[in-house]
Protein backbone atom coordinates (compact mmCIF):
# COMPACT_ATOMS: atom_id res chain seq x y z
CA UNK A 1 0.00 0.00 0.00
CA UNK A 2 1.05 3.55 -0.86
CA UNK A 3 0.42 6.45 0.38
CA UNK A 4 0.32 10.07 -1.33
CA UNK A 5 2.07 11.81 0.82
CA UNK A 6 3.82 15.63 0.59
CA UNK A 7 5.27 18.50 2.03
CA UNK A 8 2.59 21.23 2.87
CA UNK A 9 2.91 24.33 0.62
CA UNK A 10 2.58 27.02 3.50
CA UNK A 11 4.09 25.70 6.34
CA UNK A 12 5.86 22.64 4.95
CA UNK A 13 4.85 20.37 7.45
CA UNK A 14 3.85 16.39 5.68
CA UNK A 15 0.90 15.25 5.15
CA UNK A 16 -1.58 12.51 3.24
CA UNK A 17 -2.06 14.62 0.35
CA UNK A 18 -5.88 14.23 -1.39
CA UNK A 19 -7.34 17.34 -3.15
CA UNK A 20 -4.68 20.39 -1.83
CA UNK A 21 -1.52 21.83 -2.04
CA UNK A 22 -2.30 22.01 1.61
CA UNK A 23 -2.35 20.16 4.92
CA UNK A 24 -5.99 20.07 6.42
CA UNK A 25 -5.42 22.99 9.08
CA UNK A 26 -3.48 25.40 6.38
CA UNK A 27 -6.45 24.38 4.23
CA UNK A 28 -9.19 25.17 6.55
CA UNK A 29 -6.98 28.26 7.78
CA UNK A 30 -7.17 29.74 3.52
CA UNK A 31 -10.87 28.68 3.12
CA UNK A 32 -11.38 30.95 6.63
CA UNK A 33 -9.32 33.65 4.94
CA UNK A 34 -11.69 33.63 1.73
CA UNK A 35 -14.56 33.34 3.67
CA UNK A 36 -14.11 36.49 5.63
CA UNK A 37 -12.81 38.52 2.35
CA UNK A 38 -16.24 36.95 0.17
CA UNK A 39 -18.50 38.11 3.44
CA UNK A 40 -16.76 41.67 3.80
CA UNK A 41 -17.42 42.14 -0.15
CA UNK A 42 -21.19 41.41 -0.26
CA UNK A 43 -21.51 44.23 2.33
CA UNK A 44 -18.99 46.39 0.89
CA UNK A 45 -19.03 46.28 -3.01
CA UNK A 46 -16.81 49.63 -3.31
CA UNK A 47 -14.55 48.69 -1.26
CA UNK A 48 -10.88 49.02 -1.81
CA UNK A 49 -8.09 46.23 -1.44
CA UNK A 50 -6.29 47.96 1.93
CA UNK A 51 -9.63 48.39 3.63
CA UNK A 52 -10.64 44.62 2.92
CA UNK A 53 -7.26 43.87 4.05
CA UNK A 54 -7.76 45.67 7.34
CA UNK A 55 -11.13 44.74 7.95
CA UNK A 56 -10.64 40.70 7.32
CA UNK A 57 -6.95 40.88 8.82
CA UNK A 58 -5.69 38.96 5.26
CA UNK A 59 -2.68 40.92 4.33
CA UNK A 60 -2.35 42.95 1.08
CA UNK A 61 -0.25 40.30 -0.61
CA UNK A 62 -2.76 37.23 0.12
CA UNK A 63 -5.73 39.23 -1.11
CA UNK A 64 -3.34 40.19 -4.09
CA UNK A 65 -2.50 36.36 -4.74
CA UNK A 66 -5.85 35.30 -3.94
CA UNK A 67 -7.13 36.89 -7.19
CA UNK A 68 -4.38 35.68 -9.17
CA UNK A 69 -4.89 32.11 -7.97
CA UNK A 70 -8.97 33.14 -9.16
CA UNK A 71 -10.58 32.38 -5.41
CA UNK A 72 -11.05 35.97 -5.25
CA UNK A 73 -13.10 37.43 -8.02
CA UNK A 74 -12.13 41.69 -8.48
CA UNK A 75 -14.02 41.91 -11.44
CA UNK A 76 -16.89 42.34 -9.50
CA UNK A 77 -15.43 44.63 -7.46
CA UNK A 78 -14.35 48.22 -9.26
CA UNK A 79 -12.54 49.27 -6.60
CA UNK A 80 -10.69 46.48 -5.87
CA UNK A 81 -7.51 46.91 -7.95
CA UNK A 82 -4.14 47.42 -7.54
CA UNK A 83 -0.85 48.88 -9.38
CA UNK A 84 0.64 47.28 -12.73
CA UNK A 85 4.15 45.75 -12.00
CA UNK A 86 6.10 48.26 -13.88
CA UNK A 87 3.83 51.30 -14.45
CA UNK A 88 1.87 51.61 -11.42
CA UNK A 89 -1.85 51.43 -13.83
CA UNK A 90 -4.08 50.06 -11.44
CA UNK A 91 -5.12 46.20 -12.51
CA UNK A 92 -7.96 43.86 -11.23
CA UNK A 93 -5.66 40.45 -11.72
CA UNK A 94 -2.03 39.27 -13.13
CA UNK A 95 0.43 41.74 -12.98
CA UNK A 96 0.72 44.29 -15.95
CA UNK A 97 -1.48 45.97 -17.26
CA UNK A 98 -2.57 45.21 -21.14
CA UNK A 99 -0.45 48.16 -22.06
CA UNK A 100 2.73 46.94 -20.48
CA UNK A 101 1.70 43.34 -21.32
CA UNK A 102 1.85 44.36 -24.94
CA UNK A 103 5.52 46.09 -24.78
CA UNK A 104 6.90 42.98 -22.81
CA UNK A 105 5.51 40.65 -25.72
CA UNK A 106 7.01 42.53 -28.51
CA UNK A 107 10.47 43.37 -26.60
CA UNK A 108 10.49 39.39 -25.97
CA UNK A 109 9.37 39.10 -30.05
CA UNK A 110 12.28 41.37 -31.12
CA UNK A 111 14.92 39.72 -28.95
CA UNK A 112 14.13 36.41 -31.11
CA UNK A 113 14.22 37.88 -34.17
CA UNK A 114 17.36 39.60 -33.32
CA UNK A 115 18.74 35.89 -32.53
CA UNK A 116 17.63 34.37 -36.27
CA UNK A 117 14.47 33.55 -35.58
CA UNK A 118 11.53 33.74 -37.57
CA UNK A 119 7.72 35.52 -36.87
CA UNK A 120 5.24 32.91 -38.16
CA UNK A 121 2.12 34.96 -39.21
CA UNK A 122 -0.16 32.32 -39.33
CA UNK A 123 0.55 31.00 -35.39
CA UNK A 124 1.42 34.30 -34.71
CA UNK A 125 4.16 33.11 -32.92
CA UNK A 126 7.97 33.46 -32.97
CA UNK A 127 9.83 30.26 -33.69
CA UNK A 128 13.02 28.44 -34.80
CA UNK A 129 12.11 26.99 -38.44
CA UNK A 130 15.42 26.72 -40.32
CA UNK A 131 18.01 25.90 -37.33
CA UNK A 132 18.29 22.09 -36.06
CA UNK A 133 19.66 21.73 -32.54
CA UNK A 134 22.90 21.86 -31.71
CA UNK A 135 23.87 21.42 -28.04
CA UNK A 136 27.02 22.80 -28.62
CA UNK A 137 26.44 26.03 -30.10
CA UNK A 138 25.05 29.24 -27.36
CA UNK A 139 22.72 31.64 -28.17
CA UNK A 140 23.30 35.51 -26.74
CA UNK A 141 20.93 34.38 -24.01
CA UNK A 142 22.74 31.45 -21.98
CA UNK A 143 23.92 32.28 -19.26
CA UNK A 144 27.19 30.64 -17.49
CA UNK A 145 28.08 28.76 -20.79
CA UNK A 146 30.55 29.63 -23.08
CA UNK A 147 30.82 27.44 -26.54
CA UNK A 148 33.22 25.25 -26.88
CA UNK A 149 36.37 26.36 -29.55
Amino acid sequence: MTFNVDNCKRCDKVFQKYYSEYCPECYTFIRSELERCAEYLKNNRKCTIPELSKATEVSVGKIIKYINEGKLYSHDYQNLTYPCYFCDTLIHRGHLCKTCALQFKLEVKQLFLEDGYEYDESTNQVRNVNKKADWNSVDKFTVGSHKKK
